[in-house]
């Protein structure tokens, strides 16, 4: 079966209400039911669903870094993989799909995301796909950048 990625929508958003993880991680990642709560108030805000096959596994926000002043770039918001499937490739899968998919969009040539600190796994987890580490912000959070063109 295939990594694929679906809009949230009425109809399975209840799927990613049932990821789970782990009580540590919610330290560094939103858990979905907010995340796609926040959503409904910027229109610009995109939800995927990750899905292996027909199975709900996984959940990923981005959206155009307007609040930043960074029109022509991608935040890369939430990512999890539910808890039962994490260690698989299965998220590596899906940032190669939603990289894929944000580099279609017109008018933006770059990608950034952010971990907290204490969760440095994802700076090596997010070099893989040649993110570079720009800055340490203010909320002890490490922002990454990927640029292309």
């Amino acid at each position: 079966m295939k990594i694929n990625l679906r809009d949230i929508t009425k109809d399975n958003w209840v799927d990613m209400i049932d990821l789970e993880i782990t009580k540590e991680q919610e330290k560094f990642v939103a858990l979905p039911a907010e995340a796609i709560a926040a959503s409904k108030f910027y229109d610009y805000y995109v939800n995927r669903g990750v899905y292996l096959g027909d199975k709900p596994i996984g959940f990923i926000q981005y959206y155009p870094n307007y609040d930043d002043g960074k029109p022509n770039e991608i935040f890369i918001d939430q990512l999890l993989i539910d808890t039962s499937l994490q260690g698989k490739g299965y998220g590596s899968e899906a940032v190669k799909l939603v990289l894929e998919e944000i580099k279609q969009l017109d008018g933006f040539n770059s990608v950034s995301i952010c971990y907290v600190e204490g969760h440095d796994i994802m700076k090596k987890f997010f070099e893989k796909f040649s993110f570079q580490v720009v800055e340490q912000d203010e909320f002890d959070e490490t922002i990454m950048e990927l640029h292309y063109a």
